[in-house]
């Protein structure tokens, strides 16, 4: 270990970072990352048994302190609980990364409506709620970092993803009003904006694995994306978007969304 790296991990050992959705996809890549990096883990998941194993890894690996929560981020009374005891039993959280997503990838008639509260209440609802209730933590700390995992879909919205891209949409408003306020309080807030991830996302949103087929040569690895997140952690970073070349066209899209979307139109029609 380098010796900046080895102040890097000294100082991170004494600080604790949440992650909600940590028991698999991308939410357990960050855990690894933050675990290799010195944290103290706050994980959050669904699974109890998934985050038993999780944390039996972590703890033989990196002899880290490793605290776990269940809890359905798709029932708000058990949200609201859980949040209640991480931030009674936590006096200190210095990162929250509201990770845990889901989507449907089909057409908004084909959605039942359960799917389209499913979807706004854990990529959004949810990640608000956890967010109002660590803030006044880091706050009081006087220093802190927020970071919302988003999506390209927010930015440019596709058919089949009309409901995912709204409830990923209103993650992208919330942070950009969020940083605001809290600039002139050492709080920093960053939005991850991805594109297609090898995970197990896809099992829900596209059963069906034609997405996946299609966006095989540029799918992110969840590793790579987790490894990236995590050393920003303490840097005002307003945004990562990845892979590159999407953020460059997220950008041409809010310039000249009519000639995009015919030009990419194929593109868009993939799922």
């Amino acid at each position: 270990m380098g010796k900046q790296k080895e102040v890097q991990h000294m100082e991170a050992n004494k600080k604790s970072l949440l992650i909600t959705g940590a028991s698999s996809g991308l939410g357990r890549e960050l855990a690894v990352e933050a675990a290799a990096a010195g944290y103290q883990l706050l994980l959050v998941a669904r699974s109890e048994d998934k985050l038993k194993q999780i944390a039996e890894e972590l703890n033989e690996r990196f002899q880290t302190n490793v605290t776990l929560y269940k809890a359905d981020l798709n029932n708000p009374d058990e949200w609201q609980s859980a949040l209640q005891q991480i931030v009674r039993e936590n006096q200190r959280i210095d990162v929250l990364i509201n990770n845990a997503g889901v989507g449907y990838f089909r057409l908004f008639t084909d959605t039942d409506p359960t799917q389209i509260e499913t979807t706004m209440r854990v990529n959004s609802l949810a990640a608000m709620e956890a967010s109002a209730a660590i803030l006044p933590v880091m706050l009081k700390q006087g220093t802190g970092h927020v970071i919302m995992i988003g999506s390209m879909a927010g930015k440019v919205a596709t058919p089949k993803a009309a409901v995912y891209g709204a409830s990923k949409h209103s993650i992208i408003g919330f942070s950009n009003g969020l940083r605001q306020e809290l600039k002139p309080y050492g709080v920093h807030v960053t939005t991850v904006n991805l594109g297609p991830m090898d995970t197990n996302f896809f099992d829900t949103a596209d059963p069906s694995g034609r997405y996946r087929e299609a966006s095989a040569r540029y799918m992110l690895q969840p590793d790579k994306v987790a490894r990236k997140v995590i050393s920003s952690i303490g840097k005002n970073k307003r945004e990562i978007n990845l892979p590159s070349w999407m953020g460059i066209g997220s950008k041409v899209y809010q310039l000249m969304p009519g000639l995009a979307e015919i030009l990419l139109g194929k593109q868009f029609n993939k799922k």
